[in-house]
């Protein structure tokens, strides 16, 4: 299991906009559970450590690292 860790912005995003973005947030936890850290839903692209997320209307930037599988969220906005 992954730990998931919020940026300041992105943990503001988060609680500031609820229940809009509850979806968002829920795909995010099941990210959590995920083998690779890498979703299983949405489109992605992986550039090195570095995570670009499309899912429920939001773009999700995240950071992980394999050795201690850690999930940084930097930033949670909605897509254009």
């Amino acid at each position: 299991m992954w730990a998931i860790e919020f940026s300041q912005e992105a943990n503001n995003y988060a609680f500031d906009s609820l229940p809009y973005n509850e979806d968002v947030l829920t795909a995010i936890e099941r990210l959590a559970f995920s083998r690779s850290g890498l979703p299983s839903e949405g489109f992605h692209r992986v550039l090195g450590m570095w995570c670009i997320w499309e899912i429920c209307e939001h773009t999700v930037v995240y950071e992980k690292t394999d050795h201690d599988q850690t999930i940084y969220i930097w930033l949670i906005k909605p897509s254009e």
